[in-house]
Order: structure tokens, then sequence, then C-alpha cells
């Protein structure tokens, strides 16, 4: 049984008579503790479709579902991290992670709230940096403290927005396997949107490329990753399993690159293929918590 389920699910943007429809068809089935992520170009939707699982905008068309009920508005069952940190300046942080736990869990006393924002913060290795603000920290280090914030909720789902795409490759590397080893351990349903597939076949247990198309992008076909875990890095790039995956995932989406001069949101191997684009600015920086 799904945990979390699209159905038919469409979304536009603009004003009436000039709306560009921005997603269309989707259907998605995500069971409890499955990893799924999900690989597009830039501009093609990723962050709106992670947005309405969210709860922060809702479809035209169609119904998001968790747990047999319709997602209506944002709920502590889904925690986002954003791109972007979205860390409050003026708190530390074992604050910044407090905040997310005194909303969602107030009917935890005061020392126990302290002991659950402690041990989060300890979970991703910033314990030593608990009584630091924002500005003293490195940018892997806030997002890290991003993770933990959304982690200290106890969501059912984590949803992770392009979260280490702004992060140089060693500081990614090292944060992809704690996400890894955080995943193993509580066992999550995630939803990770990514611009590495080599990062999405690291991590989850199914891919999925969103296309893109004349009338909004729709969902691709899943693409299983079948390779056993935990799954080390060192030895993942020599796996004949892992050069099928990429070789899939990389087919369907080049079948529908929309335009060779466009930039996409994806890091490939191809000479012919641009960089990553840089972190996009966008209005979710307004938003300081996401529950």
């Amino acid at each position: 049984m799904s945990l979390l389920e699209l159905r038919n699910c469409e979304k536009s943007y603009g004003r009436s008579g000039e709306r560009t429809q921005v997603l269309r068809d989707i259907n998605l089935s995500i069971r409890a503790q499955e990893f799924v992520a999900i690989v597009g170009y830039s501009g093609t939707g990723k962050t709106t479709l992670i947005n309405m699982i969210a709860g922060l905008v809702l479809p035209d068309r169609g119904t998001v579902m968790m747990d047999g009920m319709p997602v209506i508005g944002p709920s502590p069952t889904r925690g986002l991290v954003f791109q972007n940190y979205s860390l409050l300046p003026w708190l530390t942080v074992r604050d910044n992670v407090q905040l997310a736990i005194d909303s969602t869990l107030p009917h935890l006393s005061a020392a126990e709230r302290r002991a659950r924002a402690l041990r989060y913060v300890a979970m991703v290795n910033l314990d030593h940096a608990a009584q630091k603000f924002p500005h003293e920290l490195s940018g892997g280090m806030r997002q890290r403290v991003s993770v933990a914030r959304a982690l200290a909720m106890d969501p059912q789902v984590l949803l992770l927005d392009e979260p280490l795409s702004a992060l140089d490759a060693l500081t990614r590397a090292t944060l992809q396997d704690e996400i890894s080893q955080i995943w193993e351990r509580d066992q999550k349903t995630v939803v990770l949107i990514t611009n590495d597939v080599d990062e999405a076949i690291l991590l989850a247990d199914r891919i999925i490329p969103l296309l893109p198309g004349a009338s909004g992008a729709t969902l691709g076909e899943s693409i299983f990753v079948d390779l056993p875990r935990p799954r080390d890095r060192k030895l993942i790039n020599h796996h004949d399993g892992f050069k099928k995956l990429r070789k899939q995932v990389f087919g369907q989406l080049l079948a529908v690159r929309p335009d060779r001069t466009s930039t996409p949101e994806m890091s490939l191997d191809s000479n012919d293929v641009p960089a990553p684009e840089t972190a996009k600015t966008r209005i979710d920086k307004l938003r300081p918590l996401a529950v």
C-alpha cells in the first residue's frame, strides 16, 4: 500500500488566458520507507512537484494523498529541506533545530525538546557547533542544520529539494554519505530532487525522470536501483549495474532534451552537455521553516 500518492495532477502558472502548464498527468505512488529520486532539466517543474507533495502549492487538477488523506496544506508529517538552508540568522544551531521541535512537538517538556534538538544536531555531526550562529558555519554545515531540523520533527516523509546542489564536490559527497547513513538507520520515506544522476543512483531505491513536453512535464518510467546497500562510492562506479542504470536514466532524459542550447540541470559526463547551473534564488528564502 502506498504512503504517498499523486493522482492525475496538473499545475499551471500565470494569468487567466496566459497560463503556462508546468506539470501534467503526474501519477506517482511511493511506499513507506522507500527512497525515491526525481531527476530532470532546469525549469521543468521539479520544485513545483515537491512543493505539491509538501502542501505548499495545490494542484489545479488531481489530488495528492498522504496516508489515504488528501494533502491540503503543509504538515509536520512532511519535512522539507530547501536548497538554500532557510536558517534564522539570529538563532544558534541548536535553537534553529529546536524551533521546529517547539512548533511541532509542543507536548514534550522543555527539557525533552532541548535534549531532542541536541540529539539531532549530534546526528549530523554538529554537536561541536551547537552554539554557533549560521554566519559562523560553512555552507555544508548550514545544510546539515537544515537536515537536522527536518528530521527532528520526526516526519513520515522527508522531502529534499536539491539540498546539495550549491555545495562543492567534497562537501556534497560527505553529506550524501550522511544522508545515506541516516536513511539506513531511520528508514524514513524520502523524496529527493537532485541535479546529479550519480547521486540518485548512490542514494535511491528508485529513480524517476521528469520529462519536459510542449504541454508540461510528466514523469517517465521508474528505474529501480537494485544495487546492494550499503553502497560504497569508491566501488559503485565500477559496478556493471551502475553503468546500466546510468545509461537508462540518461537515455530517458536525453531523448526529450528540450533545447540543445539550453543549460540542463543535470550533471552529465558527456562533453556536449554544459555544467550544472548554480543555485537558483527562490522565493523559498522567505520561508524560514517548512513544516
